[in-house]
C-alpha cells in the first residue's frame, strides 16, 4: 500500500489514462436509452466505487439508500434534480454530497444528465433499499441491440438475457 505522497498500482489518474476517460467525453461512454438510466462503472474496489451514470430526458432513478457509504456527485453535463431533501436542482458543474444512510434519487431535465459518482466505501448490494416505489414499462426494442425495459426497483435499464435483469440492481423482472 502506498504512502501519502507515493504512487501505487491503481492511481486513480493511470487507472483513468489507462480506460482512455481523460480523451473521452461521458456521452461517448453510455448509449442513452429511453427505458431506464444507464451506470457505467469507471473504477471500483472494495473501498470505492467510481461510475458514469447517464440519465435520458426526464429519466428517473427512484429514491434508495445505500446505508454502508456516502456519495459525491458531480454533473457532468444537462440539468436536473437531485431528490434529496425535496429537490435540489442541478447543472453542469454542481457537486452534491451524500451522507450515509441518507435516501436519494435523481431525475433528468429537458436534457440528457451525465453524472459522475463518488462512492466510499463501496457499497454492498445486499445493504441498499429501495425506497421509492417505481414503475417498469413496455419492452421496446433496445438502441443497444435486443430488448429492454425500466427497472422498477431503481429505474435502471434491464436487458433481455434470460429474464429482463437491471444492469444497475440486477433485479430479474
Amino acid at each position: 500500500m502506498a504512502r501519502m505522497g507515493e504512487r501505487g498500482v491503481g492511481h486513480l489518474d493511470e487507472v483513468l489514462d489507462n480506460l482512455g476517460v481523460f480523451r473521452a467525453a461521458a456521452e461517448e461512454l453510455v448509449l442513452l436509452c429511453p427505458s431506464g438510466f444507464r451506470r457505467v462503472p469507471i473504477s471500483q474496489g472494495s473501498e470505492f466505487y467510481f461510475s458514469i451514470q447517464a440519465l435520458a430526458p426526464g429519466q428517473i432513478a427512484y429514491a434508495h439508500t445505500h446505508p454502508d457509504s456516502e456519495e459525491w456527485t458531480v454533473v457532468l453535463s444537462g440539468t436536473g434534480e437531485a431528490r434529496i431533501h425535496g429537490s435540489v436542482p442541478l447543472g453542469p458543474g454542481s457537486v452534491l454530497g451524500r451522507a450515509a444512510a441518507y435516501p436519494h434519487g435523481f431525475r433528468a431535465g429537458p436534457e440528457p444528465l451525465y453524472l459522475l459518482s463518488i462512492q466510499a466505501p463501496r457499497p454492498t448490494a445486499d445493504a441498499t433499499t429501495w425506497d421509492e416505489p417505481g414503475t417498469t414499462s413496455d419492452p421496446i426494442e433496445c438502441l443497444g441491440g435486443g430488448r429492454c425495459r425500466r427497472c422498477p426497483r431503481c429505474g435502471g435499464h434491464a436487458a433481455l438475457v434470460r429474464r429482463f435483469e437491471c444492469e444497475n440492481c440486477s433485479f430479474e423482472l
